[in-house]
């Protein structure tokens, strides 16, 4: 299924009544944001997208430094679209807003995405005290995990590895298992975390590189029986 379809319909996204989506867990996040901006721009909707941590500066995007309201509606106006956040060019990196600033900004556009958790690239994470950082305003929290994490170490596929390994009970050098990824999505102390009463949707990733295609449904399934809606595909390839 084209992705287009999968993430606003699969995932069950009201952006009418829910307009700002805040985006958790591992690698992915940014591909899945861009994958909903080019939906919705599609639907012509104007998005803002902006981060509560940091992202990666991708320096054809359209682009509003420090929020700047007038870029802001330039941007918008030509693009559908902007980017808006403060700049750390040194580490090519853009930066968080402040929570008062985003919510003035979210009032210029019909939807608006935040990158609100960091992973280093790791497919899987348990978050520290302070993560994820979910904007008092958000609507909506969508967790992302990358599959690829199964059947390798602790270790070697989690960011945070030792909290990962604490929170598990398990040894750094065990490997992660479907189990682990359901709970780790599904606690609060996992990437539940903060999410309180917003919609969640946990959306597992890199689900082409499975051996066996179940382990997703599985996953999928076991997640369903705890409440959660989760939906699973490939970001890269644009499938479900």
């Amino acid at each position: 299924m084209h992705y287009s379809e999968y993430f606003l319909d699969l995932l069950d996204l009201d952006i009418q009544n829910d307009p700002v989506i805040a985006v958790v867990g591992g690698g992915g996040k940014t591909s899945l944001i861009y994958r909903l901006c080019q939906e919705l721009t599609a639907m012509d909707k104007t998005v803002v997208i902006a981060t509560t941590t940091h992202m990666e500066w991708e320096k054809d995007r359209p682009f509003a430094k420090d929020g700047n309201r007038h870029q802001v509606l330039a941007c918008l106006e030509q693009y559908k679209y902007v980017v808006a956040a403060g700049l750390d060019p040194e580490k090519n990196k853009i930066t968080a807003l402040p929570e008062q600033q985003l919510r003035e900004l979210k009032d210029l556009c019909d939807v608006m995405l935040i990158e609100a958790d960091g992973a280093k690239h790791k497919p899987l994470k348990v978050p520290e005290e302070w993560e994820p950082v979910i904007p008092g305003f958000a609507h909506i929290v969508i967790s992302v995990i990358g599959l690829d994490c199964l059947g390798h170490p602790i270790r070697e596929v989690t960011h945070r590895a030792e909290k990962t390994s604490v929170f598990l009970q398990k040894n750094m050098d065990a490997p992660v298992t479907g189990e682990d990824v359901v709970k780790i999505a599904s606690s609060i102390h996992g990437l539940f975390k903060n999410v309180e009463k917003r919609i969640y949707r946990v959306y597992l990733n890199k689900a082409d590189v499975l051996v066996d295609p179940e382990e997703a449904a599985n996953i999928a399934r076991c997640l369903e029986e705890k409440g959660t809606t989760a939906v699973w595909g490939s970001i890269k390839n644009e499938t479900a």
